[in-house]
This record gives C-alpha cells, structure tokens and sequence, in this order.
C-alpha cells in the first residue's frame, strides 16, 4: 500500500490465556478494514470489548497516523467487529511484552511477531530515538492523545515536549536513500513507546533496518 503517510488508524489487542503471566496478545489493525472516526474510538469500552470476545482483558490503542511512506504485509488473519470499527488480525505478543512496551515513560521496548515492512522513501523526513546501547528506533505513527496540537509540523522539534531518561537522544532527519523497517528473521520487531504515546520500530542490532549501515551513521 502506497501513500501511506498521515493515514489514520487504531489498533484492538485482546489478551487471552490462563493469567497475565502466560497470556498472549492478538492485535488487529484498522488498516483497510474501517476507516474509524473520534466518535467510533470513544464509544469503544474495553471491558465489553474484553466480554463480547471472551478475553481477560482488551487493549485499546487511540487514532494513530502513519510516519511511513509505503506499508507490505506478508501476513494477516481474519477481520473482527469491534463496536462498529472493523480490524485485521496482524501482529501478536506476550502481555508481558505489550504491557511493558505500550507503558507511557518506560521507554522500555518490548518484541511484537509481525510479518510486515514498512517503507521511508528518500526524501521523507523521519524521527529518530537513539537508545543507551545504540539502538535506533524510528517513528512509525504518531498520535495526538496525550498532545491535542501534535502535528507532522511540529514533529521536527519533539525533544522539547519528550521526556527522555538519562542517555537517550532524539533526531530529525531527511532521508537521502529508501529505509526499509521490517522484523527480524523469526518476524519479532523491537517497539517501543515514547510518554506522548508515539510508537517506533528498533533497528535491533542492526536487522530489522535496511540499509543496516544507516545504525552506524547514529554512533
């Protein structure tokens, strides 16, 4: 899918299993599937939610908007109701691992199985975070629920409304070739969470992005 940048969507997980300790997460994404609006996402309940599907509970992400140029999916699931918004399934995780990613401040990543690639073209200007150890992640969609006024616009000057810990960097950059964001060989990616809610795809050693080269232009 082409022309992927500013489109808005949301994400539904339900969290099944024995106890929060064994319990995985099956995702399902808005993506071509329904095209929700404010008054679908406020009225989305995720206790009924959680009770409609049988599930210990329901993760509920807000309106997201694509940072990506173009998106390729190799593998999806069967479509869901959720109220009156439409989901595919793409992507699933340990609550564990959703939980310690998705929590706003941590700034502590967690791994999701996805099939999927995303495109920056040349020329598109991408967002950045640079981890202690020198893993970079890169912003995939952005969202204004914990910030009414961000924008694409002001997205250039994001470290001064972050709250970063100690050792950690931000940087804007125009692309002078393709990046391509994909998951690493067993289709796990490395996300993470910023405290405004934005979500970022890590180069994870170097594998999920290509060129692999652009990690060591960041050291």
């Amino acid at each position: 899918m082409q022309d992927m940048r500013g489109y808005q969507f949301c994400e539904v997980g339900l969290i099944t299993g024995a106890d929060q300790d064994t319990a995985i997460a099956n995702i399902w994404n808005t993506t071509c599937a329904s095209d929700p609006t404010p008054e679908q996402l406020d009225a989305l309940d995720a206790d009924a939610v959680a009770r409609e599907h049988g599930a210990l509970r329901a993760w509920l992400t807000p309106a997201r908007h694509c940072m990506f140029d173009r998106l390729d999916m190799w593998e999806v699931g069967g479509d869901r109701t959720f109220g009156g918004l439409s989901g595919t399934w793409t992507s699933l995780a340990s609550a564990t691992d959703i939980t310690k990613a998705t929590a706003r401040d941590s700034y502590d990543p967690g791994y999701v199985y996805r099939n999927h690639t995303v495109t920056f073209n040349n020329g598109s200007e991408v967002y950045f975070l640079v981890a202690p150890d020198g893993e970079v992640f890169v912003m995939q969609s952005f969202s204004r629920d914990v910030d009414p006024t961000l924008s694409e616009d002001n997205l250039p000057h994001l470290a001064a409304r972050l709250e970063l810990p100690e050792g950690w960097g931000f940087r804007a950059e125009v692309l002078d070739q393709d990046l391509e964001v994909s998951s690493s060989e067993d289709n796990l990616a490395h996300v993470l969470y910023d405290n405004l809610d934005n979500v970022y795809q890590g180069s994870d050693v170097g594998r999920a992005f290509s060129p692999p080269f652009l990690e060591d232009s960041f050291r």
